[in-house]
């Protein structure tokens, strides 16, 4: 039987995992503009999601296994968004690069004409 504590500790945990997936998805949506604040939020709704994670562990009261085991794969869910968009940001940034070179190239032949 979960208390009332432990059942508003699961609704934010719940609410703030659902953020978490949701700002990845704003990030992938727009990976060719600016994402300071959506990345600053994610970082404040992961580290609220760990605070409510280890406030559940902590209470040696709730017993709700299920829901912990669900809480790691969901976890380890994030983990994988994040290598995924971390890796697509960077090949981007990279590819970026790439044609400012590029563009730089011929900026110096037509320099040198």
């Amino acid at each position: 039987m979960m208390t009332k504590k432990h059942q508003l500790l699961v609704d934010a945990l719940d609410r703030v995992t659902a953020l978490c997936f949701d700002y990845f998805s704003q990030i992938r949506e727009n990976a060719l503009i600016e994402n300071d604040d959506l990345v600053s939020n994610l970082l404040s709704s992961i580290d609220e999601r760990q605070k409510s994670l280890d406030a559940l562990i902590a209470d040696s009261s709730f017993v709700e296994r299920a829901y912990l085991e669900q809480q790691l794969e969901l976890t380890y869910s994030l983990k994988v968004k994040a290598k995924m968009v971390m890796a697509e940001l960077q090949l981007q940034l990279q590819s970026g690069k790439q044609s400012q070179r590029q563009v730089n190239v011929y900026i110096s032949i037509d320099a040198n004409r």
